[in-house]
């Protein structure tokens, strides 16, 4: 779970998002991606399958729970223009440190909990102050029985 890092360069990567305001791990977040595939499915973004990211925009040891936030996002072209609640933003590419996830939704907040306090310090890394990411395959599913799935934990490093 989590112990292994890998260090990768990410491309600087623009993404149509949707937020949810409110703690990290709770049913919301569950519930923002529910309605981030309605909006997919309508704008006619999930064939071709696309890469989609999670971003956590603050750090949940400073920012009180009832007011992180969480964005749902998918690549998009530049000729991409946002439509209904969605928004744009790009993700800075650079160094990360990332390892493998694969577990229920519950279980994620504890991984990313070891990842940043034992992994990365483990492997001499350093985070630095940009958002955490989560890379979902394209082809990301939900086990419909266990409720579990995969994705990659990312997080900046600090320049060496």
């Amino acid at each position: 779970m989590v112990d292994e890092v890998e260090i990768k360069a990410l491309p600087e990567t623009r993404v149509a998002y949707m937020r949810f305001v409110g703690a990290y791990g709770s049913p919301g977040v569950t519930d923002l991606w529910r309605r981030f595939e309605s909006w997919r499915e309508r704008q006619g973004l999930t064939s071709p399958p696309r890469r989609l990211i999670g971003i956590a925009q603050d750090n949940p040891n400073i920012t009180p729970p009832g007011r992180t936030r969480y964005d749902a996002c998918i690549e998009v072209g530049s000729d991409f223009l946002p439509r209904d609640q969605v928004g744009i933003q790009t993700i800075r590419g650079g160094r990360y440190g990332c390892a493998p996830f694969k577990g229920p939704a519950a279980e994620i907040r504890p991984a990313w909990i070891r990842f940043l306090t034992r992994a990365l310090p483990d492997a001499g890394l350093q985070p630095d102050l940009a958002p955490a990411i989560e890379i979902y395959p394209p082809d990301f599913t939900v086990d419909p029985r266990t409720g579990s799935f995969s994705c990659l934990l990312c997080m900046p490093l600090r320049s060496a």
